[in-house]
């Protein structure tokens, strides 16, 4: 494994902060990709869905770990709230059976997410 930049050289706070931000996204942006193409493409964007950690990762193929990554990522957004009852619940939280509701903002997510589809032959 490579040393990051800031092991080999001084690096002021702001660079440090933007690097480590630069390296979470590339870290959640495939999980939140992989959450987000399964709420579009097989449930045609819900507006809220009674959902699980366990579910969402069966439906999704990642662990629940990831899942919670994703949600995690989209609450801290915007694009997204999590809750159990009527209370906000913290993704970070859950247990992997626990059951929450997950509401979704499609208008905040697709003005501040940048998407890129392949179309087939036939499109």
């Amino acid at each position: 494994m490579l040393p990051l930049p800031g092991d080999m050289l001084p690096l002021d706070a702001d660079l440090a902060k933007r690097l480590d931000r630069t390296r979470w996204t590339m870290r959640t942006g495939p999980l939140v990709d992989g959450l987000i193409n399964h709420l579009v493409d097989d449930l045609g964007e819900p507006q809220e869905i009674l959902t699980s950690l366990d579910r969402l990762a069966a439906a999704t193929s990642k662990d629940v770990d990831d899942v919670r990554i994703a949600l995690t990522e989209l609450a801290a957004f915007g694009d997204a709230q999590v809750q159990r009852g009527q209370e906000l619940a913290d993704a970070e939280r859950l247990e992997a059976h626990q059951r929450f509701r997950l509401v979704m903002n499609w208008d905040h997510l697709h003005e501040n997410r940048v998407q890129l589809s392949i179309k087939g032959d036939d499109a």
